[in-house]
């Protein structure tokens, strides 16, 4: 199972707030931002009332993250769950790559196993409350509603290049049926030699690529292009994989996982281990 790169989001030759984000209404109680009456973006800081993940990494430290379990209540049980069965302990980040993330509970350690707490997979939870930031906790999937035990967190910190022409880059990219995208993919294989029956193989293979996979994010609000621009993260995973959790402390922790040396398959060279998954819930 596995993430769909950066580049991935335009090639795919390979796969909050305090206050609402239209300003009114009720205002939810937990997001990755907050809203101010002038207008403002900035991070939420206090996450008191939400059960925290604390992610023990052999050798490197301690990642933390509020869970949102009003937002992705499955995906938050199945994390959960399996943290206090130890699912987790011992478990790696077998795929690691540097400004994007990072990528664990798999207990095959290559990206191919894992399964939820219900033996089966389970669906999607997608919510316009939250996104992809870096420090996002989000479940890896291969498709629509195919969630298991693998997790990642976003490293990706470049906040340079989101511009208004890169969100709307990715909302028409997203936008595309799934016949446009596997002709722009085709093109680019014929550019690179392709063709006759390597080109058949290759169409069948996108096609069922696209058709399977979440169709992403296409309208993203000011508020969250805004966030973005502060904090960085992935947008091109939005709708696409379910974020639920927020790292609150370890991001350099995360970072230094990121940097290290991998294969060509992404995995590091040394193993990094997960020692153990806690969950500290809020008092009463």
């Amino acid at each position: 199972m596995k993430l769909l790169g950066k580049c991935a989001a335009f090639l795919a030759a390979a796969a909050l707030c305090a206050g609402t984000l239209s300003g009114c209404g009720e205002e939810p109680e937990y997001r990755q931002f907050a809203v101010g009456e002038d207008g403002s973006v900035t991070a939420v800081t206090d996450y008191a009332g939400l059960p925290v993940a604390v992610i023990e990494v052999e050798n490197y430290g301690t990642i933390r993250a509020v869970l949102f379990e009003e937002d992705a209540p499955k995906a938050v049980e199945n994390f959960i769950t399996h943290a206090e069965e130890g699912y987790y302990d011992g478990l790696t980040f077998h795929r690691v790559i540097d400004d994007f993330m990072i990528q664990g509970g798999d207990p095959a350690g290559d990206g191919t196993g894992g399964e939820s707490i219900w033996g089966e997979p389970f669906e999607d939870e997608f919510t316009d409350n939250l996104w992809n930031f870096r420090g996002a906790l989000s479940m890896a999937n291969s498709g629509q509603d195919s969630n298991g035990s693998q997790f990642f967190i976003v490293q990706a910190g470049d906040t340079e290049s989101m511009t208004e022409e890169y969100f709307d880059s990715i909302e028409e990219e997203n936008s595309k049926s799934v016949n446009q995208k596997v002709n722009d993919q085709l093109e680019i294989y014929e550019m690179y030699g392709y063709s006759g029956s390597q080109l058949d193989q290759i169409e069948s293979l996108l096609r069922q690529q696209y058709e399977n996979a979440n169709k992403g994010e296409t309208d993203f609000p000011d508020e969250v292009k805004e966030f973005y621009r502060q904090t960085g993260g992935t947008p091109w995973l939005d709708k696409m994989h379910t974020v639920f959790g927020q790292v609150v402390e370890g991001m350099d922790i995360v970072d230094e996982i990121a940097d290290v040396s991998t294969d060509d398959n992404s995995k590091p060279n040394n193993d990094v281990v997960i020692s153990s998954v806690t969950i500290e819930y809020p008092a009463e």
